[in-house]
């Protein structure tokens, strides 16, 4: 149907009845809180993103100074680096086996650890 063919329903028909508007204007409604729902849920999402970005920066600047330390002064420890809580166990001989452990609060307020494993190998 073209565009004057509606015009002309509409003109026909005596225009639009309020009924017809309230249920529009409840769609429209409908889809605009929708809309709005999920901007909220994006942006909750793009927040423990960048949360986790800096958690896993602060693991991995802990990882590099473990091993920058060389396989002779790596020891267990525990400490904060970047405000993050950490702790990391060495065991073994040759290589040496290095578990770095985070702990953080997930979204529902839950204390969980995030662990990496590496191997520092003896150099000599």
């Amino acid at each position: 149907m073209s565009w004057s063919g509606v015009k002309k329903r509409l003109w026909e028909t005596g225009g639009v009845s309020l009924i017809e508007i309230l249920i529009g204007v409840i769609i429209l409604t409908v889809a605009l809180l929708g809309l709005a729902a999920a901007g909220g849920v994006a942006a909750r999402q793009v927040h423990m993103g960048r949360v986790d970005m800096h958690r896993w920066v602060a693991l991995q600047q802990q990882l590099e100074t473990l091993v920058a330390a060389g396989y002779d002064s790596v020891s267990t420890d525990s400490g904060t680096v970047q405000g993050y809580s950490m702790s990391w166990t060495v065991s073994g001989d040759d290589p040496k086996q290095i578990l770095l452990v985070v702990h953080r609060e997930n979204f529902r307020g839950q204390m969980v650890s995030d662990t990496v494993v590496t191997y520092l190998a003896n150099p000599n």
